[in-house]
């Protein structure tokens, strides 16, 4: 079984000049994702945000100390660590759809915007875009099938070990793909223990 994360408390804190060079050495790998249940929840989204759309891709991040001292003590939101994540090279090739730029820095005008999030309200939050949908979906039901649906995925990404994750959404628009509008949302999930990083990306407008 693979070793947890944990904080060395006696590693110095990096420095954000650390930060970007960890970023321009560490590599991450595109992981094939199978049809269910992964293709099936993008399906489901996308059908209630035909004004916009949905992406997911996982990717596996080797090991690097930099990137372990923030992963191991929840701070992947600080220091610009996301923001170098989401316009690495890998991930922009993965989704070109999502017009990625070369980088963002943090503090700019158009500043990611990743937080600090609960990981047990994950599949909470998925839920409710299964339900709650885009700018002209009717929710009907009782929304029982949506959080079984949330929890399935869950499963199948981390297994349910909401302890091991991570979780920083946003709600900003990041990139010219998104909307601008309450239908935006990226959620970054990190596993300690498998060292996959998730990201989802959702948009609307009315």
């Amino acid at each position: 079984m693979t070793e947890l994360l944990t904080p060395d408390w006696q590693q110095a804190r990096p420095s954000p000049a650390d930060v970007q060079k960890m970023w321009a050495r560490i590599a991450l790998t595109l992981v094939d994702l199978p049809a269910d249940p992964f293709v099936k929840f993008i399906e489901e989204v996308r059908k209630s945000h035909d004004n916009g759309g949905a992406y997911f891709a996982a990717f596996d991040v080797e090991s690097d100390p930099v990137f372990d001292w923030y992963a191991s003590r929840n701070r992947l939101s600080e220091d610009g660590v996301l923001e170098g994540f989401v316009t690495h090279s890998v991930v922009r090739g993965a989704l070109p759809e999502l017009r990625i730029p070369d980088s963002v820095q943090p503090g700019e005008a158009c500043n990611t915007g990743f937080r600090m999030f609960n990981q047990f309200l994950l599949d909470g939050t998925l839920a409710h875009v299964l339900y709650q949908g885009g700018a002209y979906h009717q929710s009907q039901g009782d929304g029982r099938a949506e959080k079984s649906f949330a929890l399935e995925l869950c499963d199948a990404m981390f297994g349910l070990r909401f302890g091991e994750i991570l979780c920083n959404p946003n709600y900003d628009a990041w990139t010219p793909w998104f909307r601008g509008i309450a239908w935006d949302l990226t959620i970054v999930v990190f596993d300690r223990r498998t060292r996959r990083i998730w990201l989802l990306a959702i948009t609307d407008t009315d």
